[in-house]
């Protein structure tokens, strides 16, 4: 088990250092100082968010944001505009399986936030037919098929709205 964490050596591909630390805890060492929190991460956010503003300067928008209704796109939402001062375009691929709940967040955020909604509602019996063949295929990541379309429908929206930055 590692020294600092929780982590066992049965997991596939996990190694230990010297010091018994193993790969996740050093990845997330690597991590905290590639993407610093507290003072020195806020400064380095204003400092991208400056830059964003100065991309989309004349423009309605000057960046997108891709929603799910989930916690991590509502709170990135919430920075985005609050925190970084921007004006972004929510963007939502609907693949027609979204919960109510997720689409309730999705307007409450918006709502609250004062911020537009971009969707792409996809045909059901196509992305059904998609879902399937990846499913039939044993493709490991079964949402990979929601991950592409969504990914396609940030470029289609920036690409409409003329903006230069997609958050996700």
């Amino acid at each position: 088990v590692c020294s600092r964490c929780i982590m066992p050596s049965t997991i596939p591909e996990i190694s230990f250092d010297k010091n018994g630390v193993c790969t996740y805890c050093r990845i997330h060492d690597k991590m905290e100082r590639k993407y610093p929190t507290g003072k020195e991460g806020e400064r380095i956010l204003l400092k991208i968010a400056e830059k964003v503003k100065h991309a989309g300067r004349g423009r309605k928008y000057d960046c997108v944001i891709g929603v799910s209704g989930g916690c991590d796109s509502s709170y990135l939402l919430y920075i985005a505009k609050e925190i970084m001062g921007l004006r972004p375009l929510a963007v939502h691929f609907d693949n027609t399986w979204d919960s109510t709940i997720a689409v309730e967040n999705i307007h409450n955020m918006l709502s609250k936030l004062d911020i537009d909604l971009y969707t792409y509602v996809i045909d059901n019996e196509e992305f059904n037919d998609i879902s399937r063949a990846f499913l039939l295929a044993s493709v490991p990541e079964i949402d990979a098929p929601t991950d592409v379309a969504l990914t396609t429908v940030l470029y289609i929206a920036a690409r409409k709205y003329r903006v230069k930055y997609i958050f996700n």
